[in-house]
């Protein structure tokens, strides 16, 4: 070949290889001391330095910010973030007096197949703690179906229209795992808690995949404005894979996702057959979501001891053990983790002994939530290499009322995480959003003071179970990442890795614990590209 094509090519290679490259400047960096700059090569990260310069590099100013391994938030529900911005937004709500109003207004302008639809509700916020019943809702909805999920998720509130869809009446038996609230004389008070919200959701009109795809792009728009470069999607089905699939052909999803795969045929079913995938760095598919039990606020959680606000109820396990063992047992052998949402420490104990008898300790499989731990429990978490993911803001939403459904004597149970890191585990971090807000910063902040945004209270609730901001940062970086099998690509700020970034205006080792929650995100960078400025 002439030489003169030769060097032009070589030219042309070399161009083109400078410009996939990009330069990060005028920056701290975490855990790089001296460093102020990053060079990234084709969403990696390549060079970490001082006052680095590359000619023909993309630079892009920093302003100053510093820089963090990209947040990721390792328990949240993806379409569900998404279907929760579109609906009544019930978190925060001080009575049913003011819901009703809410859903008022939605009477009357709202096409009649159409549901009103809302999440976020939770009577241990109001003044009267009582649950509330379908002639409420009737009052102001006689003909539209309504149906209110309560901010865990784990229970709905629904009116007389809705279980007459449903086909519920005063003779229809609560499933296994669920149960109907009735009153005196046994009829349907409109309260439904897990397993019987299945008896209404075939009924519900069933979400288009463009309702879907937008839903997801509005969940990841809000998720990158928090500093959230990836996320663990506790509960994936097939639809919402191929929309991300369609999305990251398409160069649209600015985000890495971990699918947590539902547990039904067509979800788990169909991946268990076809095998892992891991191939996509944008997309993750090895792990497979449980569920062992219910949620504490509505007092679905399985206990050893029962309810201190509800003698006689130790809560509820919305699968037979054995099913669970079966499935573990089947999903590893496949080469799937397994994630096994587990609140109560009857509920924590049980699925740690499957996990023992059947599980494949190399899977990391892992127990979500894991909120209430029995003291004899703690140390076969690290021992079983079991992962506890849990998510820190759980705790000071639960704080003021946990003492009423645990008693005194069992608080020490509660939100363990100090307790569990000492014992050897590591804590993947979440939001369990839309349950919660998926702030990281939230998080961070729950998990090293136990208090409120109002710092209440003073000291923390049960202090001793708080953890260094390192700790607290390694929950939504590094640990999350381990446990995505992701350890040698994210949550660290290295060469080879992922160039994810999430660039904040202050440090948050060097600042109060109080101010954590003031800080603010500047940039947040996924692949070696800004996908969300704060100056924009």
């Amino acid at each position: 070949m002439n030489k003169i094509i030769v060097t032009a090519l070589l030219a042309l290679m070399i161009s083109a290889a400078h410009s996939q490259q990009t330069l990060f400047t005028h920056c701290s960096i975490y855990q790089h001391p001296d460093a102020n700059s990053i060079l990234c090569r084709e969403g990696r990260i390549e060079i970490i330095g001082s006052n680095l310069s590359a000619k023909h590099a993309k630079t892009i100013d920093l302003q100053g910010g510093v820089v963090y391994p990209g947040f990721t938030d390792a328990h949240l529900h993806l379409v569900g973030l998404g279907w929760s911005l579109e609906v009544l937004n019930l978190v925060g709500t001080s009575s049913t007096d003011e819901i009703l109003h809410m859903v008022a207004t939605q009477v009357g302008s709202i096409e009649k197949s159409r549901w009103i639809q809302g999440r976020g509700w939770d009577q241990n916020d109001w003044e009267d703690t009582q649950y509330p019943t379908k002639e409420m809702l009737d009052s102001i909805a006689p003909q539209t179906p309504v149906y209110l999920r309560r901010i865990d998720g784990h229970a709905a509130w629904v009116n007389s229209k809705t279980i007459e869809l449903a086909g519920i009446t005063k003779s229809t038996q609560s499933p296994e795992g669920g149960k109907i609230l009735r009153d005196n004389e046994g009829n349907p008070t409109g309260i439904l808690i897990d397993n019987a919200m299945e008896l209404v959701a075939p009924h519900i009109p069933i979400s288009k995949q463009k309702d879907e795809q937008r839903q997801i792009l509005k969940a990841v728009s809000l998720l990158n404005t928090l500093g959230i470069t990836g996320v663990h999607d506790a509960g994936t089905s097939r639809k919402t894979i191929e929309i991300l699939q369609s999305l990251i052909k398409d160069n649209l999803l600015p985000i890495r996702v971990y699918a947590m795969l539902n547990d039904t045929p067509q979800d788990a079913g169909y991946f268990l057959s076809a095998g892992i995938e891991t191939k996509n760095q944008f997309l993750n598919i090895r792990s497979v979501k449980l569920y062992m039990d219910g949620a504490l606020g509505s007092r679905g959680a399985a206990l050893l001891q029962s309810y201190s606000d509800d003698p006689g109820n130790f809560g509820l396990t919305l699968a037979d053990s054995s099913e669970i063992a079966q499935k573990v047992q089947q999903a590893n052998a496949a080469g799937f983790q397994v994630g096994i949402h587990c609140i109560g420490d009857r509920a924590n104990r049980i699925v740690l002994d499957i996990f023992e008898q059947r599980g494949e300790r190399t899977l990391r499989n892992r127990i979500e939530h894991a909120q209430i731990i029995h003291k004899n429990d703690m140390l076969r978490f690290a021992k079983l290499g079991v992962l506890p993911s849990m998510q820190p803001t759980h705790c000071t939403s639960d704080m003021d009322w946990v003492d009423d459904r645990l008693g005194d004597d069992r608080l020490e149970e509660a939100y363990p995480w100090r307790s569990l890191i000492e014992a050897g585990s590591i804590i993947p971090g979440g939001s369990d959003a839309p349950v919660e807000f998926p702030n990281p910063l939230a998080g961070i902040h729950a998990a090293v003071t136990r208090q409120d945004k109002n710092k209440h209270p003073h000291t923390g609730w049960q202090p001793n179970e708080c953890v260094s901001i390192d700790q607290a940062i390694n929950m939504y970086t590094s640990w999350a990442a381990y446990a995505s099998f992701e350890e040698d690509v994210k949550g660290k700020i290295a060469p080879g890795f992922y160039a994810d970034f999430t660039v904040l205006d202050t440090s948050l080792e060097t600042i109060s614990p109080d101010e954590i929650l003031n800080t603010n995100v500047l940039f947040t960078i996924v692949n070696g590209k800004v996908v969300y400025s704060s100056t924009l």
